[in-house]
């Protein structure tokens, strides 16, 4: 997102304000229409809160996580909120949140720090599958909450069958075919002979929820993967040389630096595609090619033995690591772009830049999830407006849904009207903050037209961050 006007971007900071939770549930006024057809619930994720009980967060990543919830039928639409219930949102609540590291944030005091990882914010997404609504960062491991209220149960753990030490990214992918949900995380640890080792760890969860796990793969270097993607054969790994730094981490571990600092771009290090086969068992195939900068995955299919592979490019890692840090004083650029990798049968790798308007936080209509589609959404914002670009990967071009101005649209989900509808055949649902109004609203377009007004606008009681990611459900929760 860029931002370049002060009164714009004064205005527009007022998202990264602590949001307040809304546990009890609300029907929100809107403006325009609810298509009666469209009816589930739309849960979302992302950090709301950098500052509580003494808490001072350095960094977007470092918010506690705030699960909200949308449940649309017969035209209204409900609404509810909660904290994911952690450790470190306890801990800030007693007053206590001086005391707690970050992934960029450090503790007021140095022992505080000392041989301490970061406290996990449960913050960045919301999934559903086999009856569990999972709360996901990059820094912890799985929060289930409540379908119907949000409130917090507990860690999940697969019935014990997720390894201890064993992350579980932020960014699973369901196949919508086989029901399957498909994972990885990245384990660091001590080998025998005393150096610090990685492990890329591919997980499957079957229709029922038991989790078992695919493959184990060995790593060279600590990287910092935040997603994949999957095919009908293979769970697709983009390792670009985002990597931590062995003697930074080693001085953050004694509490000289933060965590997160540790982690840089390190195009001599090389970038591999890994395509690890989803039946289990079998050897991961790995190419080697020109390094890049990316953080997010559209999708990835298979095409006449290649895999084609769909992500959003960035011209450097800074935006991330550094300028991140002033988000709640300056304007964040986050100016990504639509592109695509071709692994070829013979092992080439070709790169395909789209031009585009600047951009992030891709998606796709989640049917079509392993498999090829034809349309990516995206938010975006530029320094005149913020949009909603549908990229046409079939005609090359692209058509934009335009904000008014002073609004941040975050990520775009798609719903289908019906099972057999066609891939655009459905609505987009947006929560986006309105700072003129300083509060957040959930706009539902038309897929089809998406130059079109919204078709409804459902407005918030309050603000929060319009969240990192979510995931729609066709199933309606309790009242």
């Amino acid at each position: 997102m860029t931002i370049t006007s002060n009164d714009e971007a004064t205005s527009l900071l007022g998202m990264y304000r602590a949001a307040p939770e809304h546990p009890d549930e609300v029907v929100l006024p809107i403006i325009g229409s609810v298509p009666q057809e469209l009816r589930g619930t739309l849960y979302r994720n992302g950090p709301a809160d950098w500052e509580s009980g003494g808490f001072n967060g350095v960094h977007p990543f470092d918010g506690d996580g705030l699960v909200v919830k949308f449940t649309i039928t017969g035209g209204t639409v409900k609404f509810r909120s909660r904290y994911v219930d952690t450790p470190k949102r306890r801990k800030e609540l007693r007053g206590a949140g001086d005391r707690i590291r970050g992934v960029y944030t450090q503790a007021r005091r140095l022992r505080d720090n000392i041989g301490r990882g970061p406290a996990d914010a449960a913050n960045t997404h919301a999934v559903v599958h086999a009856d569990r609504l999972l709360a996901l960062s990059d820094a912890g491991r799985p929060w289930q909450l409540d379908l119907d209220d949000l409130s917090t149960l507990g860690p999940c753990t697969f019935n014990g069958q997720l390894p201890s030490l064993s992350r579980f990214s932020p960014h699973p992918r369901i196949d919508p075919v086989t029901g399957e949900l498909f994972n990885f995380g990245l384990d660091v640890g001590p080998s025998l002979e005393g150096r610090t080792v990685a492990c890329l760890r591919c997980f499957r969860v079957d229709p029922a929820g038991r989790l078992s796990q695919l493959a184990a793969i060995p790593l060279e270097h600590i990287y910092i993967q935040h997603d994949f993607a999957i095919t009908p054969q293979f769970l697709v790994f983009a390792l670009a040389p985002i990597t931590v730094d062995p003697v930074t981490a080693a001085l953050a571990a004694l509490g000289k630096g933060a965590l997160g600092d540790s982690a840089d771009y390190r195009p001599q290090q090389g970038m591999k595609i890994i395509l690890v086969p989803r039946a289990g068992g079998g050897k991961p195939r790995i190419i080697e090619c020109d390094p890049f900068v990316y953080i997010h995955v559209d999708n990835a299919y298979e095409d006449r033995g290649d895999v084609v592979l769909d992500l959003v490019r960035h011209e450097s890692f800074a935006f991330l690591s550094q300028a991140a840090k002033q988000f709640r004083t300056e304007p964040l650029a986050v100016a990504g772009w639509p592109a695509r990798l071709r692994v070829s049968a013979g092992g080439s790798v070709d790169l395909t830049d789209y031009p585009s308007p600047a951009t992030e936080f891709p998606s796709h209509d989640e049917r079509r999830t392993g498999r090829e589609h034809r349309y990516t959404y995206l938010a975006s914002a530029e320094e005149d407006a913020a949009a909603i670009v549908k990229l046409d990967r079939q005609t090359n071009t692209q058509r934009l849904h335009h904000f008014s101005q002073a609004m941040a649209p975050g990520e775009p989900i798609f719903v289908p009207k019906a099972h057999h509808s066609g891939e655009d055949e459905g609505w987009l649902l947006v929560v986006t903050y309105n700072a003129g109004e300083h509060r957040t609203e959930l706009h539902i377009l038309d897929a089809a037209d998406i130059e079109n007004p919204p078709l409804a606008i459902a407005v918030l009681p309050s603000h929060h961050f319009p969240g990192f990611h979510g995931s729609f459900t066709e199933r309606i929760t309790a009242p």
